[in-house]
């Protein structure tokens, strides 16, 4: 059942546009670069804030997990919440607030693209393999035609 549906899906139409899509923004990245191309999209946007500069202003490290991440986040955010602080410091505490807001969407926009892009190249793997099986089953096809003619 599962190959059935793998195979449908390779089929469908679905498939076919979503090729056409990929098709079109991989013409797009040789024309106007990969950095602009994805801004474009807005998977993420590197004019405001960089990965490694997120890292730094949220106090953590790359290799940190997705939940230890969003405890840190949510720890700080409480920490420096505007309607938290004296009248005196929100105007600070707002910008340091919506500057910690910005490093956790670099950080998470980030991670959840480098995983559709791992997606992609596993599902792409798979097309292969299901196109080479596919391709020697019409061979053995024909063969088998051929020497039943003979």
């Amino acid at each position: 059942p599962l190959r059935e549906v793998v195979i449908e899906f390779f089929i469908s139409a679905a498939w076919v546009e979503t090729q056409i899509a990929l098709q079109q923004f991989y013409e797009e990245v040789w024309v106007i670069g990969v950095i602009p191309a994805l801004n474009r999209l807005q998977i993420f946007n590197t004019e405001t804030l960089s990965e490694e500069a997120a890292y730094v202003l949220l106090g953590v490290e790359e290799s940190i997990s997705s939940v230890a991440l969003k405890k840190k986040f949510r720890a700080l955010t409480l920490e420096y919440h505007p309607d938290k602080q004296p009248p005196e410091k929100r105007e600070e505490a707002n910008k340091k607030f919506m500057e910690l807001k910005a490093a956790y969407e670099v950080i998470m926009k980030m991670r959840s693209y480098r995983t559709k892009i791992e997606s992609a190249k596993l599902l792409k793997e798979v097309a292969d393999r299901l196109n080479k099986f596919g391709k020697k089953k019409e061979k053995k096809k024909e063969q088998k035609k051929e020497s039943e003619e003979l």
